[in-house]
């Protein structure tokens, strides 16, 4: 399905209106508009606050689980987009909590990187009970394949976001909450399927995914319209595909996907997904399916013989979705595992009861005030005057976070260094005009390894950073203050934070040189990407490099647009070992039968060749 109610995601501000029918809705929901978050306006700040986020396009995941006894807040990006590191850190400063935060994240690149950045800001400014929980639950990627950028995420999240949540109302500590998530995602195991990708509004042809054929279903699919890792044809009958993906799900003779041990007797909860665009109907037909192939005669009604499983929980609806894609995905949680896991971390010495199985059904079945929630009871409404407020008041849009350099340094005023404003403008502005010309490339070749947004997101920020400059931007020549603000505008826009280190000296290319390395070493901190992992790595790091050489040996900019150039189209012949591309199956490739580059490296090799028009 290619038509929308609202033609285009962009123009019609479609996430942030969203969110305001959202809050709209929920007495005690507020949207802090500028940063795209939504918080529970009524939390307590003598519990662990717990924020969630992701990209939008995963609705009902993640704002409409905000409320008492499920998430204190949730940040969201643009369509399959990672919020930016100054979101969530505007988050976590509106949330303050006397226990301490967890910032409940997805397994995928980017929001490893902005959560992350956010996390180590709020550790600077003094918020020491903070900690990122990644979720990763997929099992169609195997171990090996997946082995450096781990299981990626599915619809196991909101299992997490509901036991930590009941758990912080509860009135767990901050440590126990933590281990409580870290036991919750070792025992949870997803696959999913589909019979079509997803539509983005204002994409033409759905952004250029390729289509799934009639007589055809992909297993092993992301969140992101990323491609199946199998596909299989002629679709199987739904009790074959059912099996199939149960048998990914369950099999311990498989050594590349039995992340979770099944044993018989273990109790578990069944959690069917759908993607966005299968009947309601269909998905409690799948459901009974489910069953049917896991009963038997036991005493329990729904254990299995062949695998021994005990199904204590059934949830099914949509959770975390991809727009309108027309599939599902299964989620199988062990809670006996679970329960095992936290239970052998504790200490000694530690006073934390010994969880049983009992426990987390008790936190699964917990009473919550969240709209999207399924089978528990709500708590009652209070009446404290939040009900009371009107559509306009349930919005913040004056809210003004500024994400501090990550080094720490508080000096807002910095050294003063002056460039040609002529050459500092016209580069910028040539660097934009590629970048913004390459975004069809970019596009296309997204949609085979990714998502398809790299290249609108990187278009959004070279027509912001053009915008800036028919505003005025470097027109002093202030070479800092052109630098911070770019890294603004590419934060609002693109989600993406890049951090400048500028000593006190002449500019020239050893200075670029010097200022470049010590970037590249702040970055790395918080991203296990290198050269040879198939990213923008792969462009940026050999283009520093460049930078340092042609600083010592006295040759020009060209070196550092060939090294970044050579490194960018290189990254065809790479192997995915972190990003989305890393879930692309064998059966799933370009149309010449191999990988196109990297489209975030050769998003910097087109801004590079760009500017060079003017340096060199």
């Amino acid at each position: 399905m290619d038509r929308h109610i609202f033609e285009d995601h962009v123009t019609n501000a479609i996430v942030v209106r969203a969110l305001k029918g959202l809050v709209a809705s929920h007495p005690t929901l507020e949207l802090l508009e500028p940063i795209k978050a939504v918080i529970d306006k009524d939390y307590e700040k003598d519990k662990v606050v717990t924020i969630s986020g992701g990209g939008a396009g995963h609705e009902p995941g993640f704002a409409s689980f905000v409320g008492r006894g499920l998430l204190t807040g949730a940040v969201s990006g643009d369509v399959f987009a990672s919020p930016s590191a100054k979101q969530v850190y505007g988050a976590v400063k509106a949330l303050p909590s006397e226990k301490g935060v967890i910032l409940i994240i997805t397994n995928y690149t980017g929001d490893n990187l902005h959560f992350g950045l956010a996390c180590q800001q709020a550790r600077a400014d003094g918020i020491q009970n903070i900690a990122i929980l990644p979720v990763g639950d997929d099992v169609s990627v195997g171990k090996t394949q997946g082995a450096l950028v781990g299981r990626r995420a599915m619809a196991g999240t909101m299992l997490v976001c509901k036991i930590l949540g009941a758990a912080s109302t509860a009135d767990w500590s901050f440590g126990d909450t933590l281990a409580l998530g870290e036991a919750t995602v070792e025992g949870l195991a997803s696959i999913g399927c589909t019979l079509g990708h997803c539509h983005v509004p204002g994409r033409i042809g759905g952004g250029g995914y390729p289509l799934v054929g009639r007589d055809t279903v992909e297993i092993g699919l992301g969140l992101h319209n990323e491609p199946g890792m199998w596909t299989v044809s002629p679709q199987p009958s739904t009790a074959e595909l059912v099996s199939l993906m149960l048998k990914y799900i369950l099999d311990q003779n498989d050594p590349e996907r039995s992340f979770v041990p099944f044993e018989k007797g273990d109790r578990t909860v069944i959690l069917v997904n759908n993607m966005g665009g299968v009947s309601v109907l269909e998905m409690w037909a799948a459901v009974d399916e489910i069953l049917d192939q896991l009963e038997s005669d036991c005493k329990h009604p729904l254990a299995n013989s062949k695998c021994g499983l005990v199904v204590e929980r059934i949830y099914c609806g949509p959770f975390l979705t991809s727009l309108n894609a027309l599939g599902f995905s299964i989620t199988v949680m062990n809670l006996t595992h679970s329960a095992r896991v936290y239970n052998s971390r504790l200490a000694s010495d530690s006073t934390s009861e010994q969880l049983t199985v009992e426990h987390l059904l008790m936190l699964l079945d917990a009473k919550h005030t969240s709209t999207a929630w399924q089978s528990t009871e709500v708590y009652s409404r209070k009446q404290n005057g939040l009900e009371k407020r009107s559509r306009s008041e349930k919005v913040v849009k004056d809210l003004q976070v500024s994400l501090p350099p990550a080094n720490g340094e508080q000096n807002v005023e910095g050294p003063k260094l002056f460039v040609s404003p002529e050459t500092l403008r016209n580069a910028i502005s040539a660097g934009s005009r590629a970048v913004l010309a390459s975004e069809p490339d970019l596009t296309r070749w997204d949609t085979i390894i990714g998502d398809g947004d790299c290249g609108e997101t990187c278009a959004a920020g070279a027509s912001a950073v053009m915008k800036a400059l028919d505003d005025g931007l470097g027109k002093d020549g202030d070479l800092v203050s052109v630098l911070r603000e770019l890294t603004e505008i590419i934060d609002d826009t693109c989600g993406v934070r890049k951090e400048s280190m500028l000593p006190n000296t002449v500019i020239n290319m050893q200075f670029w040189g010097r200022t470049a390395t010590a970037a590249i070493e702040t970055l790395k901190q918080s991203t296990k990407a290198r050269v040879g992992h198939r990213t923008v790595m792969d462009a940026l790091i050999p283009f520093v490099e460049g930078l340092s050489a042609a600083g010592s040996e006295g040759k020009g900019f060209e070196e550092a647009v060939r090294r970044c150039r050579e490194g960018g189209e290189g990254t065809r012949a790479l192997k995915a070992k972190l990003g989305r591309a890393t879930y692309v199956g064998e059966g799933n490739l370009g149309p010449d039968g191999g990988l196109p580059p990297d489209p975030g490296a050769m998003s910097l090799v087109r801004l590079v060749e760009g500017m060079g028009k003017i340096l060199m």
